[in-house]
C-alpha cells in the first residue's frame, strides 16, 4: 500500500496525510487529505477501507461520498480550480471526499507486515484511479465532478493506470528502491503473461457487447438464449454449456451498463493509447514522468466531465485517439 500512495503522490503532484483519530464506521479504516504538492492547497479528503470482515461488501469498488464543486458562501473558502483563487465572494469550493473499499490480503497480525498478490496490486492501481478521478477534478456543478463523464470514458483513467503493475520501471518504484530484487527472469515472466489467453479474453468481451448490443435495438425479436447461442458461436467458436442461460446472470444488463457494456473494451484502447504515446514515450522519466502526470491530471482528471471525453483525449495526446497502442500490447501487428 505504501509503495502505491507513494506512486501516486510522485506521479500526480499530490501528497497525502493520513487523518489521526478519524471518524469512521470501522477501526480498520484511515482517512486522508489530498493536497497538492506545490501550492499545499487542500484538494480533498479519502477514505480507505481494504480489508475482509463479517457482513462487508465483497467486492473492490470507489464511493463518492462528497462532490467537489462551487456552492453559495456560507463556510470555510478553498481554491479555485486553476489559480488558487477563491471563486467570488458569493461562492466557495466544496472539497471532493471518496471512499476505496476492498478485499486484500490482511496485514499478518503478529508483524503488522502486509503483502499484495499482483493482481490485488493490479485492482488496487485501478479502484485508486476512479479515487484520484473523484478527488482531482474541479467543475464548477457537482453534475459533472468526478467520474461523472461519459460511460464508454468513465473506465479510462483507471484502466491507464492500471499499466504501471505491468511494467519494469513502475514495478520497481513501487518498491521504494533502484536495487533489483525481483529476478529478472521472473520479472519478464509476469510482464509477459499479461497477454496470457488475451485472444479468448477478448473474444468473450466482444460476445459480451455484441449481445449487449443486440438485445437493446429495436430489430431484436429473438429468443436470449438463441442471440446468445448464436454470438457465442461467432466469437469464440462453441456452444454455451447445455443447460445454462448466460444472460440471466450477465449483471451488468440491470448495473447501468445496459447497451453500453462496450465500454470496457472501448475504454481500454484508449488508456493504451495515454500510457504508451505519453508516459511510456516521455524522455523525462518514462512512465514516472512527472511533467506527464501533471498534463494528465490536468487535462484528464481535473476536468471531470465538463469537457466531452474525446476533447480531453485530443487535449492530453495532442491528436486524435487511435488503436495503434492497444494493438501493439496484445503484440498484433497493424
Amino acid at each position: 500500500k505504501s509503495g502505491i500512495l507513494r506512486l501516486y503522490q510522485q506521479l500526480l503532484g499530490l501528497k497525502f496525510e493520513r487523518i489521526p483519530n478519524p471518524e469512521v464506521w470501522h477501526e480498520e479504516v484511515e482517512m486522508y487529505s489530498v493536497t497538492d504538492s506545490q501550492s499545499n492547497s487542500l484538494l480533498g479528503y479519502f477514505y480507505l477501507d481494504l480489508h475482509p470482515r463479517e457482513g462487508k461488501y465483497g467486492h473492490a469498488a470507489v464511493f463518492g461520498l462528497q462532490p467537489g464543486c462551487c456552492r453559495p458562501a456560507g463556510s470555510t473558502s478553498v481554491i479555485d480550480c486553476k489559480d488558487g483563487h477563491p471563486l467570488s465572494s458569493a461562492y466557495e469550493r466544496q472539497l471532493a471526499i471518496a471512499a476505496m473499499v476492498a478485499n486484500f490480503t490482511a496485514p499478518d497480525k503478529e508483524t503488522g507486515q502486509g503483502f499484495l498478490l499482483h493482481d490485488e496490486v493490479e485492482t488496487f492501481f485501478h479502484e485508486f484511479g476512479h479515487l484520484m478521478h473523484h478527488i482531482c477534478s474541479c467543475t464548477e456543478t457537482a453534475l459533472f465532478s468526478g467520474t461523472s463523464v461519459e460511460t464508454d470514458f468513465v473506465e479510462c483513467p483507471s484502466q491507464m493506470l492500471e499499466n504501471w503493475v505491468w511494467n519494469a520501471d513502475g514495478l520497481k518504484a513501487l518498491l521504494g528502491t533502484e536495487d533489483d530484487p525481483i529476478p529478472k527472469d521472473l520479472l519478464t515472466s509476469l510482464i509477459n503473461s499479461r497477454v496470457a489467453n488475451a485472444g479468448l479474453f477478448y473474444s468473450r468481451q466482444l460476445l459480451l457487447a455484441s449481445f449487449d448490443q443486440a438485445i437493446h435495438t429495436n430489430k431484436w425479436k429473438d429468443d436470449l438464449l438463441i442471440t446468445f447461442t448464436n454470438l457465442s458461436k461467432k466469437w469464440i467458436g462453441i456452444d454455451p454449456t447445455p443447460g445454462t442461460f448466460m444472460p440471466a446472470s450477465f449483471g451488468h444488463l440491470a448495473g447501468g451498463y445496459d447497451a453500453r457494456y462496450y465500454s470496457y473494451l472501448w475504454s481500454e484502447v484508449f488508456s493504451a493509447d495515454m500510457f504508451e504515446s505519453r508516459f511510456q514515450s516521455a524522455k523525462d522519466g518514462g512512465c514516472l514522468s512527472k511533467s506527464v502526470g501533471k498534463d494528465y491530471r490536468e487535462k484528464i482528471l481535473q476536468p471531470g466531465g465538463s469537457k466531452d471525453a474525446v476533447d480531453m483525449l485530443k487535449d492530453f495526446l495532442g491528436r486524435e485517439p487511435n488503436d495503434r497502442a492497444f494493438f501493439k500490447l496484445l503484440n498484433i501487428p497493424t
